[in-house]
């Protein structure tokens, strides 16, 4: 059976990330989890065939870690998912002004970031996991607390629980299906919305050169979802830039211009995948 990577412990987000991918792919993976972003992406092409990590959140932007690991080597993008996410808080201290102590995973602490805000006197400790808070929270003694996934515990395990501490009601994060080995499409046509991701990079640096480089897509109406830097790490100045476009890197449009760019700067093409669909939700 194929190996599926992922962060865990079971119960993440990114586990639910996980069967979703499998479930897309009608596939059988036997899930391996890993407590670190970074073992997780070494293990692609080694002990597992494919990664699912988290690439971006609603409204704390770009997981970095993931970002610069995908410039850096030879993975592929195969899939991308879309989950919707959600925090409680919880605490079994009766007296909420006593609490001391707060368990929340690194990047859940962005997202929750203005309840956060307004817990006095809390000392914030930081996870790997969302289940790690809330084994945390239920292993240890004394006045703490934790922000974990909604839904992943007992509610009368707590004496206290308040739903949607998130900065956001319409919090979702984006997942990434990781692969050695590129997906390979038979008609790019085929009643699929497709999105390519590519990294654009020049060793010489001069301007106009990201100018010239949107030029090339909008010249041929290729619509861009998304542009971010990260620096080179060789010196101050450098960039590299990752662009989504829409459509598949084999239809005619993107083709060309990756084509055009190809001239005056380094192309990189991490894959072409189906695009997510973007759920919203309207607040009553």
């Amino acid at each position: 059976m194929n190996k599926l990577a992922t962060l865990g412990p079971k119960g993440t987000y990114s586990e639910s990330a996980a069967l979703k991918y499998i479930q897309s792919t009608n596939s059988q993976y036997e899930i391996e989890y890993f407590g670190s972003i970074k073992k997780v992406l070494n293990s692609v092409g080694v002990s597992s065939d494919i990664a699912v990590l988290p690439i971006e959140n609603f409204s704390e932007g770009y997981v970095s870690l993931v970002l610069d690991h995908l410039i850096d080597s030879d993975l592929s993008i195969v899939s991308e998912l879309l989950l919707p996410i959600q925090f409680s808080f919880v605490s079994d201290t009766a007296d909420l002004t006593a609490i001391d102590r707060l368990f929340v995973q690194f990047v859940a602490k962005g997202q929750c970031s203005e309840y956060i805000d307004g817990l006095d006197n809390t000392q914030i400790i930081t996870t790997q996991s969302n289940i790690e808070s809330l084994n945390r929270v239920l292993q240890e003694a004394g006045n703490c607390a934790a922000i974990v996934p909604s839904g992943s515990f007992d509610p009368t395990t707590f004496k206290h629980v308040v739903e949607n501490v998130n900065d956001y009601k319409n919090n979702q994060t984006r997942f990434l299906a990781l692969s050695k080995y590129r997906s390979q499409v038979d008609d790019v046509q085929a009643n699929t919305h497709w999105k390519t991701s590519l990294v654009v990079f020049d060793d010489h640096d001069r301007p106009g050169l990201l100018a010239e480089v949107l030029t090339s897509f909008a010249s041929r109406q290729v619509n861009l979802t998304s542009i971010i830097s990260r620096p080179t790490k060789i010196e101050f100045g450098q960039y590299n830039f990752l662009i989504d476009v829409q459509g598949h890197y084999r239809e005619q449009a993107v083709a060309e211009a990756i084509d055009e760019i190809n001239k005056i700067a380094k192309v990189k093409n991490m894959g072409s995948y189906p695009a997510a669909k973007v759920h919203v939700t309207i607040a009553s």
